[in-house]
Order: C-alpha cells, then sequence, then structure tokens
C-alpha cells in the first residue's frame, strides 16, 4: 500500500453493504450504517461486521484507517435533528463549531479525523471542491492547523453519473506532519500531479469581499423562497390577471436561455426568450400590500408549496423587501472558458444563481461587462460537475476589483 503496509482496526461510517471490506488487508473492520435496506444480506469477511447504528453514536476514536462514501445530503435536506446531533459531536471531539452551510458529508468528514489515532489514515470519497469552497473552510484550517499531509484525486466527472458534483478521493495521513497538499487529476488512465487546486497552472481563484465603496458589487441572486410560487410564466401572469408594475416585475432566474453573442438583455431581447419562450421571468412583488388578485393567487397555493425554510421564518409567509435591481447579470456556473455577463437595460431582479452586480451606471457596466465575459476564468476555478464550473460571489467580486484595476 502507498500510505502504510500494515492496517489494523477499519472504521467506515455510512458503510452501505460494507463493499469496503471486501477486498481489503486489515484485522477487524467496523461499518456503521443506519439504513437496513443498504446493509441486510450484506456479505463480508470473518473479520468484518456492520453495526445498523448512527455513526454519531461510536464510541470508538483509535483506528488505524477511516474509509467511506459519506452521504452527500444537502444542510437544507438533513433530517430533524440530526445536524444538532452531528455538530454537538463534532464540537466535543474537535472543538469546531460548524456553521449550518455544512453538509452531511462533512460532518462525516471530522467524525472520521477525530475517530483514527494521531499516526492514523482517513480516506473518503468526497466532494473535489471542498479543497477551495468556503463551506468547507473550517475542515481545511483544522486539517492545516495540525499540519497533516493531504492528498486529493479528482476523479474522471462521469464516475458518479447521477451526481451534480464532482468527487475526489481525498487521503489525510495524521503520521506525516509536514503539511503537505497534494492534488492530483486524471489524465486518461493515470492520475498526473498539478501545482494548484484547479487542476492547472494557475491558483484558485481568490475570495474578497467587495467594500462599501466598491465602483462595482455581486450580490448573490434573490431566494424568494420558492421559484414555483414566486417566479411566474408570461402564460401564468396572464390567467391569473396579475399586472406588470403592480403586481409582477422583471426578473432573470437563468441566463442560459440567452445566446453567447448577447451583450445586453433589452425589453425585444427579454420578450423574445423569457416571456415569449414561456420561461419563469415574472417575480411576484408583494413588498406592499398586494392587490385583490395577486392576494386570491397568494391565497391559492398549497401549504406543502409554502414549506420551506424562508417561507416558514417570516411572519407572513410570502412578504419580502425587494432587492434593488442590478446593472449588470453575471451566471455563476459556467462551461468553456469564462462566465456570462449581460448589462440589465430594462431594471429586471437577479432570482437564484444569477448573480447582480451593483454599482455601475448604465453607460459604465457595458465596458465592466464585456471584460468579464472576455475574461479568462476556468483555470482558476475548481471543477464542479461534467465540465460545469461554478463562482463563489466573493470570487466575482475579486474578479470585479481586478478587471475595475485595468
Amino acid at each position: 500500500m502507498q500510505h502504510r503496509r500494515r492496517i489494523g482496526t477499519v472504521l467506515d461510517f455510512g458503510a452501505g453493504d460494507g463493499r469496503f471490506a471486501a477486498a481489503g488487508r486489515f484485522q477487524r473492520y467496523t461499518g456503521y450504517e443506519v439504513d437496513p435496506a443498504r446493509w441486510r444480506g450484506a456479505s463480508l469477511p470473518a473479520n468484518a461486521r456492520l453495526i445498523h447504528r448512527c455513526a454519531f453514536r461510536s464510541r470508538l476514536r483509535a483506528a488505524d484507517l477511516c474509509i467511506g462514501n459519506p452521504p452527500y445530503v444537502r444542510n437544507q435536506d438533513l433530517p430533524e435533528g440530526w445536524r444538532q446531533c452531528a455538530a454537538r459531536v463534532v464540537r466535543e471531539r474537535t472543538g469546531v463549531e460548524l456553521s449550518g452551510l455544512a453538509n452531511a458529508w462533512q460532518y462525516f468528514f471530522f467524525l472520521a479525523l477525530s475517530s483514527t489515532h494521531d499516526r492514523g489514515l482517513v480516506a473518503l470519497v468526497i466532494p473535489y471542491e471542498w479543497v477551495s469552497r468556503p463551506s468547507s473552510k473550517a475542515l481545511r484550517e483544522y486539517i492545516r492547523s495540525r499540519g497533516w499531509n493531504v492528498t486529493v484525486y479528482r476523479l474522471p466527472d462521469m464516475t458518479f453519473g447521477r451526481v451534480l458534483t464532482t468527487a475526489s478521493i481525498t487521503v489525510v495521513d495524521k503520521r506525516a506532519r509536514e503539511g503537505s497538499w497534494a492534488y492530483f487529476t486524471p489524465r486518461g488512465d493515470v492520475f498526473e500531479q498539478t501545482r494548484f487546486a484547479a487542476g492547472s497552472r494557475a491558483k484558485v481563484l481568490e475570495y474578497g469581499r467587495a467594500k462599501t465603496e466598491s465602483p462595482a458589487r455581486a450580490k448573490r441572486g434573490l431566494s424568494p423562497g420558492s421559484q414555483k410560487v414566486f417566479v411566474l410564466s408570461e402564460m401564468q401572469r396572464a390567467e391569473l390577471g396579475l399586472r406588470v408594475g403592480r403586481d409582477v416585475l422583471a426578473c432573470v432566474t437563468s441566463l442560459r436561455p440567452l445566446p453567447a453573442s448577447c451583450a445586453t438583455l433589452s425589453l425585444a431581447t427579454f420578450a423574445r426568450y423569457y416571456r415569449e419562450a414561456g420561461r419563469r421571468c415574472w417575480l411576484l412583488n408583494v413588498s406592499s400590500g398586494p392587490s385583490f388578485e395577486l392576494k386570491a393567487y397568494l391565497d391559492s397555493v398549497p401549504p406543502k408549496d409554502r414549506d420551506t425554510a424562508t417561507c416558514t421564518s417570516r411572519n407572513r409567509w410570502w412578504q419580502f423587501t425587494m432587492p434593488q435591481a442590478p446593472s449588470i447579470f453575471v451566471a455563476t456556473g459556467f462551461r468553456g472558458k469564462g462566465t456570462k455577463a449581460v448589462v440589465n437595460a430594462i431594471g429586471a431582479h437577479a432570482v437564484g444563481s444569477v448573480c447582480g452586480v451593483h454599482g455601475p451606471s448604465l453607460s459604465s457596466a457595458a465596458g465592466i461587462a464585456r471584460k468579464m465575459r472576455n475574461a479568462e476564468v476556468a483555470s482558476k476555478v475548481v471543477a464542479h460537475s461534467k465540465g460545469l464550473r461554478k463562482l463563489e460571489i466573493n470570487q466575482i467580486n475579486s474578479l470585479l476589483a481586478n478587471l475595475i484595476k485595468r
């Protein structure tokens, strides 16, 4: 083996049917799995066992190796009470207070690190994006603070065909204390080492917070609570008798409908690619008291459609303050060398994954948007899934700051 010649005790949290025990060379394997459909009928070697119990109830802390493919489950989809329990275990064992934005696999990663001894090894299948995303910052800092060596193998995009994220095999060696981080990317049948996490010769695009006085500031698109409820198509708007300006305002939830040559969202462009194409492009205007027609629509929304964390946290499930319309729309997800940036000439609102750039006048917005479209950023962004790359808001702020200096 590359990292260890002999392995004694192995732990596998979220073990499924225990398949990682099938071909391993170890003295003892213990897997934890809560789903009986996964572990029932599992075929295990004599020195392996599966325990039908939540991994966070495990008291084992001195394993030689912790392996596995922990569940990816997004933070908003975690079972009620599970996150609090897992966060308490992580805090007690590591001193790290995880934010509510952590997905399930991050809790399992911390559990694995705290369940191996001081010279132990952790090898997990987790999203590759953990090497740079802000949501994983606490995890990276915890590992760096202890000087452990990290090796990350980015798997080919089609390894997990139904999963919308690029996977990796991440190995943390607690015995080695050089604090080195090594990244490998697939090249044909082999893995080649790359200098930086983005898998290229360029450093990952920095995360920079925009200052209040910045001439251009990127802000996240509005999350109204449910696009199904709060963003309507032209046909829906007309059938409900909702008036533009009074009941609904123009919005953009995706820049994908626009051709690559489109530099400005005009009324004609909006009509062709959104209104007439049947796209959801009308945002409910609920900042003040709704009209009779709009109130009738809101009253008709089934309870299950408004049962979201955002809606249930409001005094009135449907009411929110309308944000300012941006000067430029930017797609946070992109393929190719760079992202889309389109001047907002109609005062539409940015919703969902569409980022808004605020501050520039309409005259200066065209030049900034052009620079953003021409900027090569693919080599500076960690791959997300199947050729898709995603920019974080503060990466866009960093890009804006660099472009405006020129």
